[in-house]
């Protein structure tokens, strides 16, 4: 397996912030994978970057982990299709939308 570069943005890379986001709720790995529909094998595995989450597990990630559902797609996106984030954002040179908890 391979371990998917970070952002060039100067902001941690994505399962960094999966990672400090669901130690900042007090959850464990089990709860997240059991919130999404998941093995706890497979946040563990997010969270190491070894393996990506599948984007239609996002909204579900991002209840479980009370974060804003658009800005954690478009950070995926940008970071693991950043061709497709040019597509339909403009380029990443942008400031990227921040990770905020969900309102």
């Amino acid at each position: 397996m391979r371990d998917y570069p970070s952002r060039t943005t100067g902001e941690p890379p994505l399962h960094l912030l999966l990672r400090r986001r669901r130690q900042e709720l007090n959850l464990l790995q089990a709860d997240v994978a059991e919130a999404v529909g998941v093995s706890a094998e497979a946040v563990v595995l997010w969270e190491a970057a070894r393996r990506r989450m599948e984007l239609s597990r996002l909204p579900r990630i991002a209840e479980a982990l009370q974060l804003d559902p658009r800005e954690l797609c478009m950070r995926a996106i940008a970071e693991f299709h950043p061709t497709v984030y040019a597509t339909l954002f403009g380029p990443r040179d942008e400031t990227p939308a921040a990770m905020h908890p969900a309102a």
